[in-house]
């Protein structure tokens, strides 16, 4: 079946009063809060195995600007943050200010403008580690891999599948948000009047460029020179 996807600007509470148009999209006003919708439809495609999701579960989330607290799951395939109604998928529209906060998990995402694989985009990012200088955020990724079909009948077919990425961690300096450096030499390069610093920091902590942890210690050090 197929399911309606809906841009929601506020929700809050689960019965309409009442309805009208506005725009392209129509607006239903729950008790005395509106709420801003614009209808699409997902269009229905071949079984996929797996799940768009790095947590499938709704939970508790808190949304900047917004009173309440929600069911909300992040769909890493999609970038969307979703709440379930009636068996219908909703995404959270996506705006500058998006900030989305997950109670048990402690996990703040939030809509932000960073370069990945040379292009720009708008998108969530988990936060790590935000100061005035230096920032740490991490995107999660979950991939769509096509269905194979067999080379011949003593084969089966390779249904398609969602799989997990490796996580793509973020560095924020100044007002740009780049590809955290896969090096002790790119990360110099960004910061070439600190080198000996760096160096000396690296060398003597015998830190990883692709461990969380050690990204965090990294950013926290780059922050006091």
């Amino acid at each position: 079946m197929k399911k309606i996807l809906f841009t929601l600007l506020l929700f809050t509470h689960f019965f309409a009063l009442s309805q009208q148009r506005v725009g392209s999209g129509f607006s239903v006003i729950y008790g005395k809060q509106r709420l801003d919708l614009t209808k699409s439809i997902d269009e229905e495609g071949e079984e996929v195995e797996g799940k768009p999701f790095v947590v499938e579960t709704f939970l508790p989330a808190n949304v900047k600007g917004y009173d309440g607290t929600f069911l909300l799951r992040y769909n890493a395939y999609k970038d969307e943050m979703e709440f379930e109604k009636d068996n219908d998928i909703h995404f959270l529209v996506k705006t500058d200010s998006s900030e989305v906060y997950f109670l048990n998990s402690k996990k703040r995402y939030k809509i932000l403008e960073h370069k990945f694989n040379d292009e720009i985009t708008n998108g969530y990012l988990v936060v790590i580690s935000e100061n005035e200088k230096i920032s740490l955020y991490k995107k999660e990724r979950i991939k769509l891999i096509p269905k194979v079909y067999a080379a011949n009948s003593y084969k089966s077919d390779v249904p398609a599948h969602f799989e997990i990425q490796k996580d793509a961690f973020f560095i924020k300096k100044e007002n740009s948000i780049i590809a955290f450096p896969n090096s002790k030499k790119e990360l110099i390069r960004m910061f070439p009047d600190k080198e000996k610093q760096i160096v000396d920091f690296l060398k003597s902590n015998g830190l990883s460029f692709s461990k969380e942890s050690d990204l965090i210690t990294i950013v926290t050090f780059l922050n006091t020179i």
